[in-house]
């Protein structure tokens, strides 16, 4: 599939994955690790494939998640950890529409 057909398939814009984000949605630096953290383990989703007329987002499998941490080279702390369970919750919310 390509891109567009994916992002079509879960309900996103296509537009949006080719935007810039403002200034005002850009990464704090001291966020920058958990985010780029967040984003090496960002395809390692419990999903239900259909709920109604959407697939539903459960969470991280937080194993997978571990693993892909590892394999990537990035060790994080309990804090950044925790940093990574509230863009983990954010993202879920947005994905299911919340």
């Amino acid at each position: 599939m390509e891109l567009n057909s994916d992002a079509a398939f879960f309900g996103i814009d296509p537009a949006v994955l080719q935007a810039e984000p403002a200034p005002s949605e850009a990464v704090w630096e001291e966020h920058t690790a958990v985010v780029q953290a967040f984003l090496a383990i960002q395809t390692q989703w419990k999903v239900l494939p259909r709920f109604g007329d959407r697939p539903v987002w459960i969470g991280l499998d937080h194993g997978a998640a571990e693993a892909g941490l590892r394999l990537a080279g990035i060790e994080m702390t309990s804090e950044q950890w925790m940093e990574l369970r509230v863009i983990e919750a954010g993202a879920k919310a947005v994905l299911n529409g919340d």
